[in-house]
């Protein structure tokens, strides 16, 4: 078992020199700092969370709800995780990291960054397949930032990556079902129903008659 432990952080480390060092590009450089920072994805997601609030009905005031109670799950599992695992940050112990934002103190595994990124990803993927290659487009780019920066291994965004799909999944499934059985009761109840269904009924049970006055003489 330590064998198999070494050999994968082995390959963890031998993975994050070739993406921090090896392909590093000065594109990349501009892009993977902007891309890292979650402050800049507040305003993009505060603006479509208005948008559902506003224009999406009582649907998208409960998907805003629901992604809200999401972020706060999957953040905390993150972050507990952490605690157990008391991995170190390469930018902490490696020699030679090309570090382009500070080094946190943090631990590292899993990437609060990978597990947020795609527990949104994978929850509004389940109410907007269309959306689907997008959001995941913007998710990897978010979890390959963390080790392109020199503070996170590659396992530490896949271990990011395991959690915050699951998470997105199981909230967005268990989610859109809720939606769903709880809207069909109501729609029902709004509906005004067949011309027979609103006649009276007769003591019997069938529908009654409605007598025709005679024609005026």
């Amino acid at each position: 078992m330590n064998h198999l432990a070494d050999a994968v952080g082995g390959i963890d480390r031998a993975a994050f020199i070739l993406i921090n060092t090896a392909l590093r590009h000065p594109f990349l450089d501009l892009l993977m700092p902007f891309v890292t920072e979650k402050w800049n994805f507040v305003v993009p997601m505060a603006l479509a969370a208005l948008y559902l609030l506003v224009k999406g009905g009582r649907q998208g005031r409960w998907i805003v709800v629901s992604a809200a109670l999401l972020i706060v799950c999957a953040d905390a599992s993150a972050t507990a995780l952490r605690s157990y695992f008391h991995r170190v940050r390469p930018c902490q112990v490696l020699q030679g990291v090309r570090l382009l934002v500070g080094c946190s103190d943090s631990f590292s595994f899993p990437s609060n960054h990978a597990t947020n990124a795609f527990a949104l990803a994978a929850f509004f993927a389940v109410y907007y397949r269309k959306l689907a290659i997008p959001l995941f487009i913007v998710a990897g780019l978010a979890g390959y930032s963390r080790v392109y920066l020199g503070v996170h291994y590659p396992l530490d965004v896949l271990g990011g990556i395991c959690l915050g799909v699951t998470f997105g999944l199981v909230v967005g499934v268990c989610s859109r079902a809720f939606w769903q059985r709880w809207e069909k009761p109501n729609s029902r109840e709004a509906s005004p129903g067949t011309a027979a269904e609103r006649l009276p009924q007769n003591p019997s049970g069938g529908t009654a008659k409605m007598a025709i006055p005679p024609d005026s003489p």
